[in-house]
């Protein structure tokens, strides 16, 4: 997570805020292709392996199907590609960025991390990120000294997925004895059944983080594209805190459902986002300054509103699919964020079109945070998840 928050401010003085914003802006489109590839298997997948993790030719079996589907979607999401950017000018006029981009949708399609996480090994998902980003981040250094060097930038981070992806796919079957069967039609269409409302969840929650990207970016361009993608990769730098721990807790939630521990988790999460938000806040501009070189008023702003809200982003996450999906309420979980969307997205293109006031845009993800929030409190009060059985 800390890796490309040292490149960050790098590429931001190199490249400078327009051409950032550019580099952005197709990266924020092609992952809504990362999401069709993904298709909730993160959740659904992780959950299944984690269940049948001691049965390995259940978990065989599991783990070819997933694959399958994520290949088929992948070749679909890149012939949508190849015919959005025949047709249209702007996605025609940088058709090598996108391809370039589209580079990490296939990395990440080759690596199965949820298959770690349902096995509980995920000291190999550290071990080759780590390495595959930290040798990648020196590169970038080497290849980039000037604004026109931005193609490497989607190219490095590609190749970096890629060969992360690939080796991780090598180690699944020399270290769990896993094997590729041919699925059988009731098992795929099950999987795609099952992991369809986790699918949901994240075109919901990552979906509309990309929507806000790129409608900033049609509407008023690269330049403020530029401003805001520099507070939202703070933002969810900071989020994701509560990312890491949940994914991390997921699986033995799931098998546990121990509330002891995980109101020790919450509880320990809350203090330590709220002691590290207070400053963050307080020292904007002089963090700003320091790490970007940038002395903005506008800057400064979008980053108060935005980072305000990550509070509420992480006990989301932490009361999402650890506590609700664990308990078996996997809907609630899901459709607290599709709700939150659907007025994340309805705010966003009001205050585009209506106001024209980029302020009241960036508003649009506090909007969205709380909302999801909500309506994961109100779920689990009403299904009463922290109350101790007597």
């Amino acid at each position: 997570m800390l890796l490309p928050l040292i490149t960050f401010p790098y590429l931001v003085r190199v490249l400078g805020i327009e051409t950032f914003g550019l580099v952005n802006l197709a990266l924020s489109f092609i992952m809504y292709f990362n999401i069709l590839v993904s298709f909730g298997f993160e959740l659904s997948a992780t959950r299944e392996i984690s269940i049948h993790r001691d049965n390995i030719t259940i978990v065989s079996e599991i783990f070819s199907t997933v694959m399958l589907i994520k290949a088929i979607l992948l070749v679909i999401s890149f012939l949508v590609l190849t015919i959005l950017i025949l047709c249209i000018d702007t996605f025609r006029e940088f058709s090598w960025l996108y391809y370039a981009t589209f580079g990490i949708v296939i990395g990440n399609a080759i690596f199965p991390s949820w298959f770690f996480q349902g096995m509980e090994r995920m000291k190999y998902i550290t071990y080759i990120n780590v390495i595959s980003k930290s040798v990648f981040t020196v590169l970038i250094f080497v290849f980039i000294k000037e604004k026109a060097d931005y193609i490497y930038v989607p190219i490095l981070n590609s190749l970096g997925a890629i060969i992360g992806g690939t080796y991780a796919f090598y180690l699944v079957f020399k270290l769990f004895s896993v094997s590729i069967v041919l699925p059988k039609n009731m098992v795929f269409w099950a999987q795609l059944k099952d992991s369809f409302q986790f699918f949901l969840s994240r075109v919901a929650n990552n979906g509309s983080r990309y929507f806000a990207m790129t409608m900033i970016g049609l509407y008023f361009g690269n330049l403020i594209v530029g401003y805001y993608a520099i507070v939202e990769k703070l933002f969810y730098a900071f989020m994701s805190l509560g990312s890491v721990v949940s994914q991390t807790i997921y699986p033995y939630m799931s098998r546990t459902r121990n509330i002891k521990f995980f109101k020790k988790i919450l509880s320990l999460i809350t203090i330590v986002s709220v002691v590290l938000l207070i400053p963050i806040l307080y020292f904007n501009k002089e963090i700003l300054l320091l790490v970007f070189d940038v002395q903005n008023k506008m800057l400064s702003n979008i980053f108060i509103i935005i980072i305000s809200s990550t509070i509420f982003a992480i006990l989301s996450a932490i009361i999402g699919y650890p506590l609700l999906a664990a308990f078996g309420y996997i809907k609630h979980a899901n459709v607290s964020l599709i709700y939150a969307s659907i007025i994340y997205a309805f705010y966003t293109t009001i205050t585009v079109f209506l106001t024209e006031n980029i302020y009241f845009v960036a508003f649009a993800i506090p909007v969205y945070m709380i909302a999801g929030f909500a309506f994961r409190i109100y779920y689990i009060n009403k299904l009463k998840l922290l109350i101790p059985n007597i």
